[in-house]
This record gives C-alpha cells, sequence and structure tokens, in this order.
C-alpha cells in the first residue's frame, strides 16, 4: 500500500449510490487482513465504498454459503454466538422499545441464528424474518421454531404484505444497492411505520485506523448519510443512537403520509467525515484512553461470557440465560 495515496482524490469507478457523484477521495488501499482493498468517500455527500465493486454473483456465493464459516468459523451459531446474540437483543429492545410494542408486525432482515426474532415474538410481536445463510436459517426454523426464510430481501420479500416495523441490523453496508432496497422496505412500511437500520459507523474512532474495511462491507455509513437515503425514499428519520464508543450508528426512518424533506447539506457531511477520517491517526489512536480501557473491558466481558456459556447446554438455553440475565 502506497501511503502517499490515502485522502488523494480519485475518480471513481462506481458512481456514489447516494448521490451519484464520481469524484471521491481514496480512504483506503487494503483490508483488515491487509489485502488490496479500495475503499473511497464521495467528495459530495460523505458515503463511502469498495471501488471497483465485486461481482453480484461471487457477493450472492459467498452470503450463502461462507460469510458465517468466515466470520464465525462455523455453518451453524455456537452456544457463545446465540449467548452474545441473545444480549444484544435485549439490548436492541430495550433501545427501541418505543417501537416495538405487542401486536405490530415486524419484518427482520438478515435474521443469523433467530435471537433477535425470537425475542420478539416472546415480546407479543407478530414477526417473520430472512436470512441469506443456510446453515444459519435452518438452525432458526429447526431449533428455534422460527417463520425465518433462508434467502435474499429480493426472493422472499411478500409482495403484498406491509409491516409496523421492518429491522436491518448491520445489512445495509453489505448490500450492493442501499438505495433501491431502502426505497423497496419503505414500500412495505404501513403509514406510520419504522424502518429500523443499524449499521457500523465510518465515523467511529474507537477502532484502529484503516481496520474497518473488508470485503463483507460494500458501503460505509454516517447517521446523516443513512437520514439522506430516508429523504430520499420518503422516510423522516426521528431516532440517532450510537453504541458505546461509537461503533455503530442506529437510526429510525418513519413512513409519514406528508413528509416533506428538509434541504440535505451533502457537502458539510462529506467535509466533516473527510476531516474525522484524516485526524484519526495511528498515534492518536494510541493515545486515546479510551482504547486501552475498550480493550479491557472487551476481555473481561469474554471471560464473563465464557464462565456463563459454560452452564448452557446447548445453544437455546444460552439464549435464554443471555435474555433473562439482562
Amino acid at each position: 500500500m502506497l501511503l502517499t495515496t490515502l485522502f488523494s482524490s480519485n475518480q471513481s469507478k462506481t458512481p456514489c449510490n447516494l448521490c451519484g457523484g464520481t469524484e471521491t477521495w481514496i480512504i483506503g488501499e487494503c483490508d483488515r487482513h491487509n489485502q488490496p482493498l479500495r475503499t473511497v468517500l464521495c467528495q459530495t455527500c460523505g458515503l463511502a465504498w469498495t471501488d471497483p465493486q465485486p461481482d453480484s454473483e461471487m457477493i450472492q456465493r459467498f452470503y450463502e454459503k461462507d460469510y458465517r464459516k468466515q466470520y464465525k468459523g462455523t455453518f451453524k451459531p455456537k452456544k457463545k454466538h446465540t449467548y452474545r446474540a441473545g444480549r444484544v437483543a435485549m439490548h436492541r429492545l430495550h433501545q427501541l422499545s418505543e417501537y416495538l410494542t405487542e401486536g405490530s408486525e415486524l419484518l427482520d432482515l438478515g435474521s443469523g441464528g433467530g435471537e433477535f426474532v425470537f425475542l420478539m415474538q416472546q415480546q407479543g410481536l407478530s414477526v417473520m424474518g430472512i436470512e441469506p445463510n443456510e446453515g444459519y436459517a435452518q438452525y432458526a426454523q429447526k431449533d428455534l421454531g422460527l417463520p425465518i426464510q433462508n434467502g435474499f430481501i429480493s426472493d422472499q420479500l411478500p409482495v403484498e404484505k406491509s409491516f409496523d416495523v421492518i429491522t436491518m441490523f448491520h445489512v445495509l453496508e453489505h448490500l450492493q444497492d442501499p438505495k433501491s432496497r431502502v426505497g423497496l422496505l419503505a414500500q412495505h412500511l404501513k403509514e406510520g411505520g419504522h424502518l429500523i437500520i443499524e449499521v457500523p459507523n465510518i465515523e467511529a474512532i474507537c477502532h484502529y485506523p484503516g481496520n474497518c474495511y473488508h470485503f463483507a462491507h460494500l458501503y460505509h455509513f454516517n447517521a446523516e448519510t443513512l437520514a439522506f437515503f430516508g429523504q430520499l425514499n420518503g422516510l423522516k428519520c426521528v431516532f440517532v443512537d450510537h453504541s458505546d464508543y461509537g461503533g455503530n450508528v442506529t437510526v429510525v426512518l418513519k413512513k409519514e403520509a406528508n413528509f416533506v424533506p428538509i434541504k440535505t447539506d451533502y457537502q458539510t457531511n462529506a467535509n466533516k467525515v473527510y476531516d474525522i477520517l484524516k485526524n484519526h491517526t495511528v498515534i492518536r489512536h494510541i493515545l486515546q484512553p479510551n482504547t486501552h480501557y475498550r480493550t479491557l473491558k472487551k476481555q473481561i466481558g469474554q471471560i464473563c461470557e465464557l464462565v456463563s456459556v459454560s452452564k448452557a447446554s446447548d445453544q437455546k438455553e444460552a439464549l435464554l440465560m443471555a435474555i433473562q440475565s439482562h
């Protein structure tokens, strides 16, 4: 990697999915494993993406067969995975309880092992999920008895059905055309319904510089670009939240009958993201107290998780333990 190319201007091979621009800054030349992967930031709006984009058929095969194996080391979730996902699901319930009310019809996209769907079912919501990975979808169907379909959004989305809530936790960054997908989901929301999106936050400085780019993430967002995508599809951003240390960003987009989009200040957002990334240097990262505190907290959490999981006889029991202990 030639460090002199970072943050230089570049003509992207792929037009920006948000604003259509092609003038970009290069913000990465390799992935987290030091393999070649160019990532660019739009100079007009602040959206970032992999350039050039990988082949769509290769992406589909990857998510059907290899994604969970590569990132989790297994075709089927282990006890530690369901326990961890159960705790995350409980956090999301508390964070978003205003929008997750009993009796609502909810669609969860990228359901994984079904832990969030399982919890929502317990809360009295009418739920269904879609998961592209065969192993995880089969586990959710057979072991947890959940209404989760194996496939992709374009194949499994019910044509004539609309929902009160659609959730996408760490899904949008994997999609080749975020704008059209948000538009499609907006059509499947009831009036007054909510689209909930959580993604990694490109503004996060809790990660080692450049350590957030990898093959599976085709796009990188902040709260503003997520809100921009909503506005383009008639959805109003009504809630924004960031996780501890800012690693993830969550937005809630509402479908309103007479929604009038506010003026979008694309340029200010682009400049803001550029400045954050350029100023997030290795030295500054190492000198941040939160860098070391976060590492220590993570290690302690893993030990506590290991102790808890060792008491569970199987994945479902680990999930129930996580829900009950939160």
